[in-house]
């Protein structure tokens, strides 16, 4: 039987493959260690990236967006309270009519103003909530957005005419009437802001 070959025997080789086969490793020590040399390793050098141009760059959000956003966002909540406002500043006068009589009937009737007033504010809120959602898309500069904001201006702003005539005809008019001039300058200060020059350079 042929006796397995011990590479320490050998004062000539220099090198010998390990179990793995994957490192040569000298069999003199070193310093008290064995030297083990990596064969086959390579390496891989990756290309430096392109700097990124300044024109590549996003432009920083100029101020005439974000107040644009707060002012749509402003106009929205108050057009909220325009109608519950115009109804509970007239309960007085719906308790007046010919039809309340009985105490039982001036309870019904201040539910039902109070009723209606909660259904026409949750109606408006969800007319409010667009103007609110499509307002803090347009801080990220989105174009469509824009578009869709001054769609809806214009809407808006015929309906609150329309609300504001009829709160004219109430008998206390002066609160809602107030909202509505409030809400129709916000709606404009709000479309003009995001039309200019420095909202054309950074919606895209």
């Amino acid at each position: 039987m042929t006796q397995p070959q011990d590479p320490w025997s050998n004062p000539d080789a220099t090198q010998w493959q390990n179990p793995a086969g994957a490192y040569p490793v000298s069999p003199e020590p070193q310093h008290g260690q064995y030297q083990v040399s990596h064969v086959g390793q390579a390496s891989f050098s990756m290309a430096p990236l392109p700097p990124v141009l300044p024109q590549e760059m996003a432009p920083p959000r100029p101020p005439t967006i974000t107040a644009a956003m707060w002012i749509w966002i402003a106009a929205a909540v108050l057009s909220v309270a325009v109608l519950p406002v115009m109804l509970l500043t007239n309960a007085d006068y719906f308790l007046t009519q010919d039809s309340i009589v009985t105490e039982q009937d001036r309870q019904a009737g201040e539910f039902g103003v109070r009723a209606m007033a909660l259904v026409s504010g949750f109606a408006m809120l969800v007319a409010a909530a667009p103007y609110i959602a499509f307002a803090v898309v347009l801080r990220n500069g989105q174009a469509w957005a824009r578009i869709l904001l001054t769609i809806l201006a214009v809407l808006g702003f015929l309906s609150m005419i329309a609300i504001m005539f009829i709160a004219l005809a109430a008998r206390v008019w002066q609160p809602a009437v107030t909202i509505s001039v409030v809400v129709l300058g916000l709606t404009v200060a709000a479309v003009v802001l995001q039309f200019l020059p420095p909202s054309n350079r950074y919606v895209r």
